[in-house]
């Protein structure tokens, strides 16, 4: 892992279905959680605690609170350190050229899949008519970066006219399943607002022990649709009609039978990037 997450004060990991932005006028990373009927949003926070065991010291990770089954008005969400912070705004974490078949850097924030690259010349706008609510998630002074890369599981781009009919197929490579934000600072602060509803916690610098904010949207279902893609159409689409979706492959079975097929028992949910400058405009 090249991310040197150990200097961190807090770790933030984002799983599922939601939508990033970078908003270069607020300076934070944005991130909107897409709340249908099939995915559950949950926050746990934790942070390291001394822990005698056998006559030494243990470190382990206490859970500090937790937010599960969030409703899916009225949810928001602020990360943000509150003093002496190592990154004014935010960065992404890019390193040289990066290709999804051969990169080796796991960390390159490009895993994410962008739906503007993915869409080519074909530019995106927002519908402007979401078909569900969204969570908002602010992230401020933080280096955003892919956490965890799902290497089970490759995936085939397919292109889709404004019929529903395929036009084509290529290989995509694989994308990223967590993205995290590394928060160096001297205390860092997380608020939650749940229906005009406040709660802070606030978590101090610990030399080498970052405390841990772990959110996912996922989808439970073992039945669950692999491709995300037309959750996220719903809220970016083209002029044209045009849509990709993105097939799974299995790594370790590319043989035709398995092409485009069910995966079960695996659960997979992937973020997305857009150019957008914030999530406001979704």
């Amino acid at each position: 892992m090249h991310i040197k997450e150990s200097l961190a004060t807090v770790l933030v990991r984002f799983t599922g279905l939601g939508i990033f932005c970078f908003n270069p006028q607020r300076g934070r990373g944005e991130i909107a959680a897409i709340r249908d009927d099939k995915h559950t949003l949950t926050v746990v926070l934790r942070q390291p605690v001394y822990q005698d065991g056998a006559g030494k010291d243990l470190v382990v990770y206490q859970e500090v609170a937790s937010y599960k089954d969030l409703p899916k008005q009225g949810v928001e969400i602020e990360i943000k350190a509150l003093s002496d912070p190592a990154i004014e705004g935010y960065e992404i974490y890019k390193q040289g050229n990066f290709d999804r078949l051969s990169s080796l850097d796991a960390n390159d924030f490009r895993w994410v899949v962008n739906l503007d690259d993915l869409n080519g010349d074909t530019p995106l706008r927002p519908s402007g008519r979401g078909p569900d609510p969204l969570s908002k998630l602010f992230v401020s002074n933080g280096l955003f970066y892919t956490y965890r890369v799902d290497s089970s599981l490759s995936f085939e781009k397919v292109e889709i006219d404004a019929s529903g009919a395929e036009k084509r197929r290529e290989v995509f490579g694989n994308v990223a399943e967590t993205v995290g934000v590394k928060i160096e600072a001297e205390e860092v602060g997380f608020t939650i607002r749940i229906g005009g509803v406040e709660q802070k916690h606030t978590f101090q610098r610990v030399a080498g022990l970052p405390a841990v904010i772990e959110i996912k949207n996922m989808d439970y279902n073992p039945n669950a649709v692999y491709s995300d893609m037309a959750d996220y159409y719903g809220y970016l689409s083209s002029p044209d009609g045009k849509q990709f979706r993105l097939e799974p492959i299995r790594e370790d079975d590319g043989d035709e039978e398995t092409r485009g097929g069910s995966v079960n028992q695996q659960q997979f949910c992937h973020p997305v990037a857009s150019d957008l400058p914030s999530i406001d405009q979704l």
